[in-house]
């Protein structure tokens, strides 16, 4: 059972009723790394993406201790080191009734981004966001769910590198570009192990679907306030790769080393250095339709894996997502779409999201809803 479990569940449920993108029990690892094993630097509780007006989007930390012996300002300091590590702009420490909490820690907090408070007032925080902390019908929200998701790495050996990118891995990368290589790259290195009969690897392309789209809404919001109007094919094609690779001076060396690697042959065209690249282009070009939006499918895909996961038919939450963002289901089955044919796996794992995600777009566009 996790630690501090019932903060946790509080949490989750102020995330999803706000639209946050929700992850939880993620590894702090160096980021670069100069030894051979892993050594983890520390592990955060929750970790939220919220939409922002315009831009990037903004990241937010709950640090969850249900222990009578903490130091409120010692865990703001050190939730403020851990947020400047992962680029995070707010974070919250929610601590026992036990713990008090003087006006002076909670003012030297907040000058440090940081919010000092007790469980109970997780609600009253909820309430003057906008959001709410009570049950709702979604399997994201659920810390059963979440429970049940963290169990498939130990329980498939197979799928154990790509759980540990999931929980740890991706959340270190602080560029879109590079984070949506290495999900592409991950999941088709797992390839082999993932059958579409099984709940928990429906769940697991689910997963990367979620983490694929919320790289892909970085680099749409980028690429719209710098392209609004290509003057050209290549002009596209050119910063799409360039943003992928970190810049045109990154994308060269790929390129020579792909050259190097592969020979003339399979060097000739660009089309070679990433999977699907096409494709890929057609994505982005639709995704730059309502770029704001790709967040809100990015929560669809993790919702629609949880579902799956958790063997449910449907829960409030897609309708309400569909709703919200009209652009979201389109956006999870044409990426679903992509990420299968990159990463060479059955084409059942995209069906099966698009097939919800049709049925969605059906139903909220059904004038008895």
């Amino acid at each position: 059972m996790l630690k501090d479990r019932a903060q946790k569940a509080t949490a989750l449920k102020l995330c999803v009723s706000k639209r946050w993108l929700p992850q939880i029990e993620i590894d702090v690892e160096a980021t670069t790394r100069l030894e051979q094993s892993r050594f983890l630097l520390t592990d955060i509780d929750v970790l939220a993406v919220a939409p922002s007006t315009i831009g990037p989007h903004t990241k937010l930390i709950f640090d969850c201790k249900s222990g009578a012996r903490e130091s409120a300002i010692g865990r703001a300091f050190w939730l403020h080191g851990v947020m400047t590590k992962t680029s995070a702009s707010h974070g919250f420490v929610v601590l026992s009734e036990k713990v008090k909490i003087t006006h002076d820690h909670r003012t030297s907090a907040s000058d440090l981004g940081v919010s000092l408070l007790h469980e109970k007032e997780i609600g009253d925080l909820a309430q003057c966001l906008g959001g709410s902390t009570s049950s709702i019908d979604a399997a994201t929200s659920d810390i059963n769910v979440w429970e049940q998701f963290l169990a498939i790495g130990p329980k498939y050996i197979g799928l154990t590198s790509y759980c540990r990118f999931s929980r740890s891995g991706f959340w270190m990368i602080k560029d879109g570009g590079e984070q949506c290589r290495k999900t592409v790259a991950r999941l088709r290195a797992i390839g082999p192990e993932l059958d579409p009969e099984k709940p928990e690897h429906l769940a697991v392309f689910g997963d990367a679907l979620c983490l694929f789209l919320l790289a892909l809404s970085d680099i749409a919001n980028r690429l719209f306030l710098v392209l609004l109007r290509p003057a050209s094919q290549e002009e596209f094609s050119t910063s799409i790769l360039a943003l992928l690779y970190g810049g045109y001076d990154n994308l060269e060396a790929a390129q020579k080393i792909r050259h190097l690697t592969a020979g003339d042959a399979a060097a000739e065209s660009s089309l070679s250095i990433f999977p699907e690249l096409k494709r890929f282009e057609q994505l982005v070009r639709e995704v730059l339709q309502a770029p704001q939006e790709v967040l809100a499918a990015s929560l669809l895909a993790r919702e629609t894996g949880f579902c799956t996961l958790a063997e449910l038919k449907s829960s409030s939450l897609q309708k309400q997502i569909v709703k919200e963002s009209p652009f979201s289901a389109k956006y999870v089955l044409i990426a679903g779409e992509y990420l299968q044919k990159a990463a060479r796996l059955p084409q059942e794992f995209s069906v099966h999201f698009s097939d919800i995600s049709m049925k969605l777009s059906a139903d909220a566009l059904s004038p008895r809803h």
